[in-house]
């Protein structure tokens, strides 16, 4: 793609009735930006989609933006990253797709790999064992394995692209206070405690299980490098309060760096100008940081 030392950055411009082309637009004519790398956007923003309305067209061109950004990225040698825009689950659904997210559908396109879903502000740093799925199927689908898989994934990230040399990774329990020594469940002791085990044979400052509510505190105050949460809901309420509009989203496990902003599409305000450009810009900066 280019002869220049300077990364590769591919972005995406999601969902094209959301605020996605906006925050794209706005972003890479930023002059810092400009001088660290070399941008190529993919995406359309047709006529016929209109902003804030869900609609077939507008998960089709979703979904054909990521496909042709991982294309293209197989073909670029050197430093490269991409970053992806919002998108819609309710127009990929409309389009015939039942992928829940951008994770899923990279994961598919890069030949079916395991992957996990990170989230960094600042100092903070928290990975999930289960993704989009209902609260009520959260204790079938942990296991020593995913938490395994999740909790290296993280090591490896911080300890190869955040030069972190003796990360410290404390990891959450299910259930409230993790368990209270079995008297309010007893993942902690099935699983959790087992997949933590096995873990310190490989990367030895992994500690837990933690109750999920001392985790967060202790997270944030700098006792730990990072964490791993066992579900959505359980560590994003609390890093969404504190970094909602600078939060990025990374996904590990693929050939390549993935960032985007930590927030969706914003259907409300899509096409008024109002978008906030903070989060692209802090997935931006960091796609370019961990490319180098």
């Amino acid at each position: 793609m280019s002869s220049s030392s300077k990364p590769v950055i591919v972005v995406t411009r999601g969902d094209p009735a959301g605020i996605g082309p906006e925050i794209t637009e706005k972003v890479i004519k930023l002059r810092s930006f400009k001088r660290s790398a070399e941008f190529v956007v993919i995406g359309r923003v047709p006529k016929s989609v209109k902003p804030g309305q869900a609609s077939r067209e507008a998960g089709h061109i979703s979904v054909e933006n990521i496909k042709e950004a991982v294309s293209l990225l197989e073909s670029i040698k050197g430093p490269k990253a991409l970053v992806t825009a919002p998108i819609n689950k309710s127009t990929l659904h409309k389009a015939g797709y039942d992928y829940t997210g951008h994770t899923e559908m990279l994961a598919e396109f890069t030949g079916g790999r395991d992957v996990t879903m990170m989230f960094s502000a600042s100092h903070v740093r928290l990975a999930l064992v289960t993704r989009h799925i209902p609260l009520k199927e959260v204790y079938r689908k942990i296991s020593v394995e995913k938490i395994v898989k999740t909790a290296l994934h993280l090591d490896d990230a911080l300890r190869n692209k955040f030069g972190i040399k003796d990360p410290v990774i404390g990891v959450a329990g299910l259930n409230p206070h993790a368990g209270d020594a079995g008297t309010i469940g007893d993942e902690e002791a099935k699983i959790i405690a087992p997949a933590i085990k096995k873990l310190r044979l490989k990367a030895k400052n992994v500690v837990g299980p933690y109750p999920p509510d001392i985790l967060m505190r202790d997270l944030y105050s700098g006792k730990m490098d990072a964490a791993v949460s066992m579900y959505h809901d359980q560590g994003l309420p609390a890093f969404k309060m504190l970094y909602f509009d600078s939060g990025v989203n990374i996904t590990l496990g693929l050939p390549f760096i993935r960032t985007s902003p930590d927030h969706g599409t914003a259907y409300a305000i899509a096409g008024k100008g109002k978008a906030d450009t903070r989060s692209m810009s802090e997935a931006v900066a960091l796609a370019i940081r961990l490319a180098r």
